[in-house]
């Protein structure tokens, strides 16, 4: 069971106790628990009723909705009030929980930053976006 799993069952404020400690055998010098002003607040995925575990996106019939996360980046054909916010992390790529799908979709975020300030990339070094039209995934039907 990974660690987070391990402190699901802990209140806010042990967790927060369980961190800090942790933390002065790192930083043994350095006050953390000082800089906290207000209530922490403590976030476990598994407690959320929709939550899918590690390589969620990857999970048999998830083709599809991996696809339009990996593919957000070319907004083009989205309404204009939903263009300008980029995703990338390893998520929204076709490898969930590898470290290649994260900078992947980082270079694919870039390149739709660019695009969506009206940069380009020069012809001789194309970039994800310039040549998604003819290597981007299969549509499925829904």
């Amino acid at each position: 069971m990974s660690d987070a799993l391990k402190m699901l069952p802990r209140s806010p404020q042990e967790r927060v106790e369980l961190c800090l400690d942790a933390l002065r055998k790192i930083y043994p010098r350095l006050d953390l628990a000082s800089h906290i002003i207000g209530d922490p607040i403590t976030v476990s995925w598994e407690a959320d009723p929709n939550f899918l575990g590690a390589f969620k996106g990857a999970l048999p019939g998830h083709y599809r909705y991996t696809r339009r996360m990996y593919c957000h980046f070319r907004q083009d054909e989205l309404p204009a009030a939903e263009r300008g916010i980029f995703m990338a992390g390893d998520g929204v790529s076709w490898t969930p929980g590898w470290v290649e799908g994260a900078v992947q979709t980082a270079l694919n975020a870039v390149w739709g930053i660019m695009h969506h300030l009206s940069g380009e990339c020069d012809p001789a070094n194309p970039g994800p976006g310039d040549r998604f039209d003819k290597l981007k995934p299969i549509e499925l039907p829904e």
